[in-house]
């Protein structure tokens, strides 16, 4: 297995990987399949290329498939761009529990230390991903709250997500580490 950045090449599998997580977990994503479902593949293909500072990584297994991904978004703001965000991170079920997670987390930590200026990254899991929240913890990512109701499903069910960060300097002891 192998990690890289994404290449607008791999938009297709990428998207069907997506579209597969979105399907299979609706409670810890975001986004929704039905409406994710239509989106245009150049639209994809733009988020691909959209620059340094906003990568998506993908886990390749030794056949060249698609097997996990976990996309960074730096903030674009000025105030706020010492701040950087994980997003949609799913390995495929058939390939969980074979280090491809750490391995995708591990690699995105690596890139966020290079950008000058960042200092720490946020993300968001839903409170009842054990595995999530172990692998999370295990990288220095610590909850510094929860956000009830931070989603709603269709069926009228609520989701709630625990806000995790991790700081890529050693901080002061007053503060999250």
């Amino acid at each position: 297995m192998w990690i890289r950045k994404l290449q607008v090449e791999d938009a297709e599998s990428y998207w069907r990987l997506r579209l597969d997580a979105l399907r299979r977990y609706p409670q810890a994503f975001g986004a929704d399949y039905e409406d994710a479902k239509h989106t245009p593949i150049e639209e994809v293909r733009g988020r691909i290329a959209d620059g340094t500072d906003n990568f998506i990584l993908g886990a390749f297994a030794d056949t060249g498939a698609i097997v996990g991904m976990v996309g960074f978004r730096r903030e674009p703001y000025r105030k706020m761009r010492h701040k950087g965000m994980v997003w949609g991170m799913y390995v495929d079920p058939a390939s969980q529990g074979q280090g491809a997670g750490r391995r995708l987390m591990e690699e995105l930590m690596a890139r966020a230390r290079e950008m000058p200026g960042l200092e720490h990254i946020g993300l968001y899991v839903v409170d009842t991903n054990r595995s999530a929240k172990s692998l999370y913890l295990s990288l220095g990512f610590v909850t510094y709250g929860v956000e009830r109701n931070a989603m709603k499903l269709d069926e009228g069910t609520y989701v709630h997500e625990e806000l995790m960060v991790r700081f890529l300097e050693r901080r002061s002891p007053n503060e999250l580490t």
